[in-house]
């Protein structure tokens, strides 16, 4: 049937009629009441691969795929034979026997008295469309699942204007937080875990995404039982400069600072109650001194000796304890320090006897100055206790860090992790402080300590995890 058929009006709207028809970019056919088709345009035939010769005068369902059941098809004719518009998607099939999505309208035409006398499909290709849709569908579930996994509280961000807006969170941050994704979602994150007190860092924080720059930052967060925590916050842009998007990873750090502000105030308490032992065993221990040099003077006694050794050995515990208890307070600037002046000086105020020191060591290390000295007079102190007093000592630099060693009798395998524990030592006159100072210093800078043998059999102590300063 042609345009003449299945039309009426003068030559000049049929002429428009044909031109916008044969023209039109959606595949266009139309059927009589039994869904014979009667018409097609050039845009059916490159769609299903039917010809207009092949396809008119054969009922519809030829493009029929068997994607749908016979229910999809008889809603369908329920609805255009009721006078009603359909519209939906549809799987069809092309003649070769591939299958294509399309979007189809399917719209009744009636004649002057209102009775249906044909039906006109308009469809469009919508299968690369439909393919993407489902690939992005499945990119955005996997996506879900791999934010799910991770066991950090996580969410992802948009931004409107500066307000960063939720986008999704994972498991983890709604079970962190107590908030239900759905209430989230859309919503501004600030407005839900941010206190008014903490809104100046969060603005801070917004303006560094926007800018484009990573946040890693402590900050006050707060959940939805009121709670504040402390988080580290990891926010990353997901795009370059102007960057709308963020991912920002909350961990969750609020027992370690809790335990670290314990930690400080029984340290704090320690030290005060060393100063003031420290004291009150001076005090006696300096009128004792002053009475036996006195005594001394007056007579002559064997007896003197192995007291004013006491007395010695009791002016070094006092120090020792004192420098012990002092040494987990946390340090708060590092300075580069340079190794070998360092070493020099201690080797200078310390009693060393006739042993002998090859400063090996190079560079600057970042360290507190003071407790660094501590470290080398305490490692220097033990090899001549326990390795006598003509023992050579060297120092010299690891890769990240820095070694003593001496050539003395070294330390048994079995017992090279009991070396650091307080009152631990082999030697007559040793405290047994000392070593475990110097793993006190290390701990306070982050560092690491191991006790191995030297080359030349003795002991070497290593201290490794430094921030070695570079040229």
């Amino acid at each position: 049937m042609g345009f003449e058929e299945a039309s009426s009006g003068t030559d000049a709207d049929l002429g428009t009629f044909r031109e916008v028809v044969e023209s039109a970019g959606h595949s266009i056919y139309w059927t009589d009441i039994n869904g014979t088709i009667e018409y097609v345009n050039p845009a059916f035939e490159a769609q299903t691969g039917y010809t207009a010769e092949e396809a008119v005068g054969n009922n519809a369902n030829i493009l029929q795929s068997g994607a749908h059941d016979d229910r999809f098809y008889q809603e369908l004719w329920d609805t255009i034979l009721m006078g009603d518009v359909w519209e939906g998607e549809i799987i069809n099939e092309r003649k070769h026997g591939d299958q294509y999505v399309a979007n189809q309208t399917i719209s009744p035409v009636t004649d002057e008295s209102g009775e249906i006398t044909r039906f006109v499909a308009v469809n469009e290709d919508i299968t690369e469309l439909k393919t993407y849709r489902e690939r992005l569908g499945r990119e955005r579930d996997r996506f879900a699942s791999l934010l799910d996994a991770v066991p950090v509280p996580l969410v992802l961000t948009s931004f409107d204007g500066e307000t960063p807006i939720v986008a999704r969170t994972n498991e983890a941050f709604d079970a962190k937080f107590g908030f239900a994704e759905q209430t989230l979602a859309g919503s501004s994150l600030d407005e839900y875990i941010v206190d008014d007190a903490d809104s100046e860092t969060a603005r801070d924080v917004n303006d560094r995404i926007l800018r484009g720059d990573s946040v890693h930052r402590e900050v006050i967060r707060r959940t939805a039982a009121g709670e504040t925590r402390t988080f580290l916050l990891e926010a990353t842009p997901l795009a370059g400069e102007e960057c709308d998007e963020a991912l920002g990873a909350y961990i969750d750090i609020t027992e370690q600072k809790r335990a670290e502000d314990r930690l400080r105030r029984k340290n704090e308490q320690l030290a005060e109650f060393a100063d003031v032992i420290s004291h009150d065993l001076r005090n006696p221990l300096s009128v004792a001194s002053g009475h036996l040099e006195l005594a001394a003077e007056d007579c002559e006694s064997p007896h003197f000796e192995t007291v004013s050794h006491a007395h010695e050995r009791m002016d070094e515990l006092i120090n020792d304890v004192l420098a012990l208890a002092k040494q987990g307070r946390a340090i708060d600037e590092l300075e580069a320090v340079d190794l070998a002046t360092c070493v020099s000086q201690c080797w200078e105020t310390t009693a060393t006897a006739d042993a002998e020191i090859r400063i090996e060591a190079t560079g600057s290390v970042m360290a507190d100055e003071n407790r660094l000295r501590q470290l080398f007079s305490n490692l220097i102190r033990n090899s001549i206790e326990h390795a006598g007093s003509e023992v050579t000592i060297a120092v010299g630099v690891l890769p990240g860090g820095f070694y003593v060693a001496d050539d003395g009798p070294g330390i048994p395998e079995d017992e090279r992790e009991s070396v650091f524990k307080s009152g631990y030592t082999t030697a007559d006159d040793g405290t047994g402080f000392g070593l475990s100072i110097v793993r006190e210093i290390t701990v306070a800078h982050g560092w690491d300590v191991d006790v191995c043998e030297s080359v030349d059999g003795g002991a070497r102590f290593e201290i490794t995890g430094v921030d070695v300063v570079t040229d």
